[in-house]
């Protein structure tokens, strides 16, 4: 009997290793796991194979969208979260399918905490300046409170759509709010790997009460402070849709230098 999830497997790394968990080796080294790239989302292909359940078996931590865009994903603690294109926030079916995810185990390598950060591109800057190379990737976790809050969801699109990522963002649904305290879920991208993720941050959010969240576009931090917490990862794991035409036809060549939408 044929595997369904027997896709394809890339592994990247930054030194000669093999797949699986080597000896001593824990769930929280191995590398961040992919499942499809940013460039097939760039391109219309919003459809996956790939379940919720089969997903968290790859890790506790991550964020991506569902089949269709039905829809954002913030994974925390081992729990995943669908926020819906109304903005509601539900804890994703485990037979729910995917077309784009990056998850992976957390353990934090670095915890530390800042002070008069003003806004999201304040943060990222302190963060990049303290990552401790540009050249791997990291999972971020953050946790503060946001004195105002905006994020952005998806609207299911028809089966057949494939209207390109950048065009789509253009009409995304935005949820604001004020006073919110919550996780940023998030991920440090090396330029490189821009056409796996978005480079070099990709930041969703889910708030403590577990009913606001989605992919942050903008936001104003409070006077309090921010925890930080980062874990350096060994490479990419990287799982590609088996048998979809959309994935499977040619592609027109994306701006890769735009790192948000």
């Amino acid at each position: 009997m044929t595997n369904k999830f027997a896709f394809p497997f890339f592994n990247l790394f930054f030194m000669l290793s093999v797949c699986g968990i080597a000896n001593g080796q824990t769930v929280e080294d191995k590398p961040i796991f992919h499942y499809s790239v940013m460039d097939a989302m760039r391109n219309g292909v919003y459809t996956g194979a790939l379940t919720i359940d089969a997903l968290a078996a790859q890790g506790d931590f991550g964020l991506g969208t569902y089949n269709q865009l039905d829809g954002e994903m913030v994974a925390l603690d081992g729990v995943f979260y669908r926020v819906a294109p109304d903005g509601g926030v539900a804890k994703a079916e485990a037979q729910r399918k995917v077309p784009f995810a990056s998850v992976a185990f957390f353990k934090a390598d670095q915890v530390f905490e800042l002070t008069n950060i003003q806004n999201i591109e304040m943060l990222q800057q302190e963060i990049m300046r303290r990552l401790p190379s540009k050249n791997k990737p990291y999972l971020i976790r953050i946790e503060s409170v946001f004195k105002e809050l905006n994020v952005g969801g998806a609207n299911k699109l028809e089966a057949k759509d494939t209207t390109g990522l950048a065009e789509l963002m253009k009409s995304r649904p935005l949820y604001k709010k004020q006073n919110v305290a919550g996780t940023i879920v998030g991920f440090y991208h090396p330029a490189y790997a821009s056409g796996i993720d978005l480079s070099p941050f990709h930041f969703h959010f889910i708030s403590n009460d577990k009913t606001y969240g989605g992919h942050i576009v903008a936001g104003e931090l409070s006077s309090t402070k921010i925890k930080v917490s980062i874990d350096e990862k060994p490479g990419y794991q990287l799982m590609l849709p088996e048998d979809n035409k959309t994935f499977n036809r040619p592609w027109s060549t994306p701006d890769k230098t735009k790192g948000t939408y």
